[in-house]
C-alpha cells in the first residue's frame, strides 16, 4: 500500500474518533516511537560498552611475559593472578 493511501485511509479512521479516543492513540503511538529510540539507545550503549572492554582486554593482552615468567606461572598457580 502506497503512503498516501496509508495517510488517507488512517485519517478516514482518525476523523472518526472522539478526543479521549485519539489522546490514547497519542499515547501508544508516543511511547512505541520513545520506546523503539530508547532501545537503539542501549544498543548504541552496549556497542560502546563491548567497543571499551574489547580495547582494554587487547591492550592489557598485549603484555608479554619472559619464557621464564611463563614457565613460572605455569608451575606456581598464586602467581597467575598477573593474567
Amino acid at each position: 500500500m502506497a503512503i498516501p493511501l496509508l495517510d488517507n485511509e488512517f485519517m478516514q479512521y482518525w476523523s472518526k474518533l472522539t478526543v479521549v479516543e485519539k489522546e490514547s492513540l497519542l499515547i501508544v503511538a508516543r511511547n512505541y516511537v520513545q520506546a523503539k529510540t530508547a532501545e537503539i539507545e542501549v544498543i548504541d550503549v552496549r556497542r560502546e560498552l563491548i567497543r571499551r572492554e574489547r580495547e582494554n582486554y587487547l591492550h592489557k593482552s598485549n603484555a608479554s611475559f619472559s619464557w621464564e615468567e611463563v614457565k613460572a606461572l605455569a608451575l606456581d598457580k598464586s602467581k597467575r593472578n598477573v593474567l
